[in-house]
């Protein structure tokens, strides 16, 4: 078995076409992974025309497949779904469903109260998801937070050596950097809110120290925390956790 692919063969017209077609499923895959977290993130009913028109292709049923998903309130874990836009669904006991043709919601894991028996039933299976829906962290609010305040403060301080270094992460989890902060999209009760982690607008190469979380509504007014919903709350917190995690040193 060859270790690599000849120089001639990868020189070649036919090389190249290959080349260019892994590629282009590379950047295919990664649109429907992308796509289908913003569905999840954005609690918007997906057509059940354009889910039976995606199903076909190899890449979205592997980022579709297996997601806990609700089908006129009924709630199943995905395993099919025909050219009628019907979707099969597996209950908590195992048992299969044909649902009627209907919109297809993906349910934040925050907002599923039994999280831990529909993991339990994707392990039974032997099954797993592209798009980590129930192994996503969760982040419930903290009892004791001032409901008045307008920002979190639990992930400031945190200091990289290079401000590239925090941004670099902040990009590699797929968050968008935007006027020192790292910024993220979410609709939670059909309120759409930006969850903004400062991080620093100054030289690239200079050392910075991470600041508040805080989220922001339509018009850009800071958010008081005791409205910020349970979606918004989760993942703005997740966001954070995931950049603060590479830090080099905690401000003291």
């Amino acid at each position: 078995m060859l270790r690599s692919v000849p120089r001639a063969v990868r020189s070649s017209s036919v090389g190249e076409k290959l080349s260019e077609l892994r590629e282009w499923l590379v950047r295919h895959e990664e649109e429907c992974r992308s796509t289908v977290e913003s569905w999840l993130l954005a609690g918007v009913p997906v057509p059940p025309a354009l889910l039976a028109r995606v199903w076909p292709d190899p890449s979205w049923r592997s980022v579709l497949e297996h997601l806990v998903v609700v089908v006129d309130g009924r709630t199943g874990l995905l395993t099919e779904v025909t050219e009628e836009g019907r979707t099969v669904l597996v209950g908590r006991d195992g048992t299969p469903h044909t649902s009627v043709v209907g919109p297809i919601s993906l349910p934040h894991p925050i907002l599923l109260p039994d999280v831990e028996k529909w993991r339990e039933l994707l392990a039974n299976r032997g099954a797993a998801q592209g798009v980590p829906q129930l192994a996503r962290e969760i982040h419930h609010r903290p009892d004791d937070v001032d409901p008045e305040a307008t920002s979190l403060e639990d992930y400031a301080g945190g200091g990289f050596e290079e401000l590239r270094h925090a941004t670099a992460r902040a990009a590699r989890y797929g968050f968008v950097i935007r006027g020192g902060f790292a910024m993220l999209r979410i609709v939670d009760g059909g309120v759409g809110l930006q969850a903004r982690y400062w991080l620093g607008a100054d030289d690239p190469g200079l050392p910075i120290q991470t600041g508040r979380l805080l989220w922001v509504d339509a018009s850009e007014r800071p958010v008081a925390l005791g409205q910020v919903g349970p979606v918004a709350w989760s993942e703005g917190v997740r966001m954070a956790e995931l950049i603060h995690a590479g830090r080099t040193t905690d401000d003291q």
